[in-house]
């Protein structure tokens, strides 16, 4: 379930898909990814998901969606590395807590599996400050 296209791979993080049913411009944008690319997640983004079910039926389509129709990033030892190069680039340029956690490790696993991040969360902007190298997308519900 590894990235092995050769279609662009975008991971979709919480921060846009939580106004995907909601904003007509995220869903068109995400939609328009999803013909020209590969729609991903990962062990971090799917637990993003989960946390914001309502219920059990939201958690349930949740798993289904992030496990089964998107394409699966794995986690390794190399997303582990690149999480601790984004944290110490971070530091470099005076932005040691610019970034929470769960996203330093999207990132990383973006970074690992050579996907653009797509969101609507500062703190990838930031990450992409100190690590250009990230590719990030940035999707406004308005």
């Amino acid at each position: 379930m590894t990235a092995g296209s050769d279609r662009p791979h975008y991971l979709l993080d919480q921060s846009v898909m939580s106004h995907y049913w909601t904003q007509q411009a995220v869903r068109h944008r995400v939609d328009e990814l999803a013909v020209f690319g590969v729609l991903c997640s990962s062990m971090v983004t799917m637990d993003e998901g989960r946390f914001s079910a309502r219920n059990k039926r939201d958690l349930g389509f949740i798993t289904e969606l992030y496990g089964s129709v998107f394409r699966w990033l794995p986690t390794d030892a190399d997303v582990e590395k690149h999480a601790a190069h984004i944290r110490s680039a971070l530091w470099k340029i005076g932005a040691g807590r610019g970034a929470q956690t769960t996203d330093i490790q999207i990132a990383a696993i973006a970074l690992r599996h050579n996907a653009t991040v797509v969101h609507n969360d500062t703190d990838f902007v930031t990450i992409q400050r100190a690590v250009p190298e990230l590719r990030q997308l940035r999707v406004s519900p308005t």
